[in-house]
């Protein structure tokens, strides 16, 4: 019997350190991710909410927006292990207890050398892997009308727990913001 697909929609800005993304699994799902404004402030935060009120996840990016430090629940680790670079993947620690494997991994649709930035950028989905080439996760790129108002991006999941949710969108959000600047 094939697991239940649960899907969450990624809507506000099409900017993935700044978005709201809302579903529902077992129980319904809501994230925002607010980034504030440069201002007189020499490094960028983006904090991550759940259900609109508790903090989940801060992420401090270096001056320049380069990767810097990222806190999910009371770990704290530099954002570049949460996208470990390999030929057209990026893989990620695994910090929770749910699955057994000791990484997930975000690859991107297609395949392409490290000169092809434009195809990079371009790309619409990617995958989500945990244990023995497991798929247990897809984000696509997908402009659609929903019930909460236009949506950008659909990540479908296979799982019930929230710590692995929080660490993948955190995750995806950085493999997405690098895809776009190129940190």
């Amino acid at each position: 019997m094939a697991p239940t697909t649960y899907d969450l929609f990624f809507t506000g800005r099409d900017d993935p350190r700044s978005c709201v993304i809302i579903g529902e699994d077992v129980k319904p799902v809501y994230f925002c991710f607010e980034t504030s404004e440069r201002n007189l402030m020499p490094n960028v935060r983006t904090m991550v909410y759940r259900n609109n009120k508790e903090v989940c996840a801060k992420l401090e990016w270096s001056p320049g927006n380069h990767l810097g430090g990222a806190t999910i629940g009371n770990r704290s680790l530099p954002m570049s292990h949460l996208v470990l670079p390999g030929s057209s993947t990026r893989s990620f620690p695994l910090f929770t207890t749910c699955h057994s494997a000791h990484a997930l991994l975000y690859q991107q649709t297609g395949h392409g050398s490290s000169g092809e930035r434009i195809e990079i950028i371009h790309r619409r989905m990617m995958y989500l892997y945990a244990a023995q080439n497991m798929r247990i996760a897809v984000f696509t790129r997908i402009t659609q009308a929903t019930a909460v108002g236009p949506s950008h991006g659909l990540l479908q999941y296979t799982f019930v727990h929230d710590t692995l949710l929080i660490e993948a969108l955190v995750a995806l959000c950085l493999n997405r913001w690098i895809d776009l600047h190129g940190v």
